[in-house]
């Protein structure tokens, strides 16, 4: 009786922990059932808020695959009710992306305001703008431009923040 109980809770936060990634929808995010029995042994409840600094320097492969293991991470931590404070910090290239007038990267939009719906912040490097012709005018509102992206990233390692620095690759 004890392992039909178990089986029965362990089937309910499967399914509960499921519903919640459907109901959290964020585009362009694959929906990845989590696996009964697939945890971190409550590492994460004794250890909140989870802080994660994604550091972000290309518009490409680097920036999608940053953009939803963001979002992933947000569904896992939501559907377990931890806290988490997420940030990015666009700089070099990735800049192009924070200006929401650019064509070129639109498709990001959604997405990019979802994250910031559910609580991510962004940075944008002032001095990778300029090189690279982004006007502070054209980021998005919810983005905060900053003198330089490299000190941002050691802001947030002070702050106890763990930095994600995803390849820096041009290839899918």
């Amino acid at each position: 009786m004890k392992k039909f109980l178990l089986f029965a809770f362990s089937a309910l936060l499967f399914v509960s922990v499921d519903s919640f990634a459907a109901k959290a929808n964020m585009p362009g995010v694959p929906a990845i059932p989590l696996k009964p029995g697939l945890s971190f042994n409550g590492f994460f409840k004794e250890h909140q808020p989870v802080k994660i600094l994604f550091v972000v320097g290309q518009p490409g492969p680097q920036l999608k695959e940053s953009l939803i293991n963001g979002a992933l991470v947000i569904k896992y931590l939501k559907a377990h009710n931890y806290k988490y404070k997420i940030h990015y910090v666009l700089y070099s290239r990735a800049v192009a992306v924070a200006d929401e007038f650019n064509q070129r990267y639109s498709a990001w939009a959604p997405l990019l305001r979802t994250l910031h719906d559910n609580g991510v912040t962004f940075t944008v490097c002032h001095n990778a703008m300029v090189l690279f012709h982004v006007k502070s005018a054209d980021v998005y509102p919810f983005m905060k431009v900053i003198p330089a992206g490299i000190l941002s990233v050691a802001e947030y390692e002070t702050r106890g923040y763990s930095p994600i620095f995803n390849p820096n690759t041009e290839t899918q």
